[in-house]
């Protein structure tokens, strides 16, 4: 009898604007910023200027930083045989592979109120999820991949 069973999950950060919803974000916040300026400046206050600049260098620096992590996404496959989990940030990839049967899914208390998923065996885990899930969608992924990891093909 041949049963092929697979479970995906992947979660991705928040991403929903796009390069070019940014670049016009930041094209009409530099219009808006320099009519200030050009407003203040004329009125004798020119100190405003470099402050203006300051200001717009850094919510650039802030849109880089959250463009270059669009793409960041973590994933996790269980399959007859084994547990795969797959991360990537910035572009690399770490991947570890778990046999089924000894995979252990946990949820742990860690700073305040927050929790952290781990997924391992042996004594070796993987955090998973740390900055895409809050601690609702962890406590309901360690469910459903407890499930899954009892389920027998």
């Amino acid at each position: 009898m041949l049963s092929i069973c697979e479970t995906h999950c992947v979660a991705r950060p928040n991403a929903s604007a796009s390069v070019e919803s940014v670049f016009k974000l930041l094209l009409s916040l530099l219009v808006l910023s320099s009519l200030i300026t050009v407003a203040f400046v004329q009125m004798g206050a020119w100190l405003v200027l470099p402050f203006a600049g300051l200001e717009l260098v850094l919510v650039v620096l802030a849109f880089v930083v959250v463009l270059r992590h669009s793409g960041d996404y973590e994933k996790i496959t269980i399959a007859e045989e084994y547990v795969d989990v797959e991360q990537s940030v910035l572009g690399k990839i770490s991947h570890v592979r778990y046999q089924r049967y000894w995979t252990r899914v946990t949820l742990r208390e860690s700073e305040g109120s927050k929790t952290s998923l781990w997924i391992g065996s042996h004594n070796k885990a993987v955090e998973f999820g740390r900055t895409t899930m809050d601690n609702a969608q962890r406590e309901e992924l360690v469910a459903h991949l407890k499930r899954a990891l009892v389920k027998t093909g």
